[in-house]
């Protein structure tokens, strides 16, 4: 466990393969699993078990690339899972994010730290003409946390990346309700009616302006999707989710325009999720930020 601190921040991360951090879904570097602000408000939750599917072994502020190109290959062989590792294909089924493959070969992962700073070098393994060297490093300074991220294409082919944060925020341990309000300024109004779900069932979910919130507790996740086609395209994209009644809230910049937003929520977890989407051909490289603020009123 590495643990990076400041005068108001203690942000804690397990090494690559030290649980939690040993999912088959999730970046195995720099996964922050947990943010505690002055000693004792406590930021981060872990994916919940009362889902429709097993979890994933999701908590905090855990990055994953979406890039599933299993289908590529046959059963017996290895596809890459990019921030995990090469997963060797147990059936015809393509890959699971859920699923605990047995066979995973992760990447090798460089780590160097001091007491506020922490740089994850993850070296390339080509496989199926895909490969990706990422440089991650992640920095406390007061009350914030800012995550600097680089990705090489060193393979063969194009690789078409959504990266994202799954932000399994949840403050103070709070369930969820009214009091928790997500503020984005860069989305259009939303009204203050009750939203479906991406299922097209009635969700939990409601609007609040340029944001949203709960309308009740729910122990059924739910969630929704913004179309991101007629969002401001400021840079960085701004988040706040605040808990009246905890008095505390983490706002986030995210420096690039989204591909997509998802909200979702369950129990005592509400999850803003800004997706970066982007293409890389082969020898080309992308920076982006994030940055968290975390504070009480």
């Amino acid at each position: 466990m590495i643990t990076l601190e400041t005068g108001r921040l203690r942000v804690e991360l397990p090494e690559p393969g030290e649980r939690p951090n040993d999912s088959c879904r999730f970046d195995r570097a720099g996964y922050i699993a947990e943010v505690v602000l002055d000693g004792g408000m406590h930021f981060c939750a872990s994916e919940p078990r009362n889902l429709v599917h097993p979890s994933s072994g999701g908590r905090g502020l855990c990055n994953e690339y979406r890039f599933d190109v299993s289908s590529e290959a046959g059963v017996g062989e290895y596809f890459p899972k990019f921030g995990v590792g090469l997963i060797r294909k147990e059936d015809s089924k393509g890959y699971l994010f859920y699923r605990a493959y047995k066979d995973v070969r992760p990447y090798e992962i460089k780590l160097s730290h001091t007491t506020d700073s922490a740089t994850y070098v993850t070296e390339p393994e080509p496989c199926l003409g895909y490969a990706m060297r990422t440089v991650k490093n992640i920095a406390v300074n007061g009350n914030e946390i800012t995550m600097d991220v680089e990705c090489v294409n060193a393979g063969s082919k194009n690789i078409h990346i959504q990266e994202f944060c799954h932000n399994f925020l949840s403050i103070d341990g709070m369930a969820v309700g009214s009091d928790y309000v997500l503020t984005m300024p860069a989305i259009p109004d939303q009204g203050q009616g009750r939203i479906n779900n991406r299922r097209g069932y009635s969700g939990s979910l409601r609007g609040c302006k340029h944001g949203f919130t709960f309308c009740e507790f729910t122990a059924i996740d739910t969630d929704l999707s913004v179309d991101t086609t007629s969002i401001a395209q400021d840079i960085p994209f701004k988040w706040r989710l605040e808990h009246k009644g905890a008095r505390a809230f983490v706002e986030g910049e995210d420096w690039f325009v989204p591909g997509q937003i998802n909200v979702w929520g369950v129990d005592h977890i509400l999850s803003p999720e800004i997706v970066n989407c982007f293409t890389l051909t082969p020898g080309q490289a992308l920076k982006w930020r994030r940055v968290w603020r975390f504070d009480i009123y």
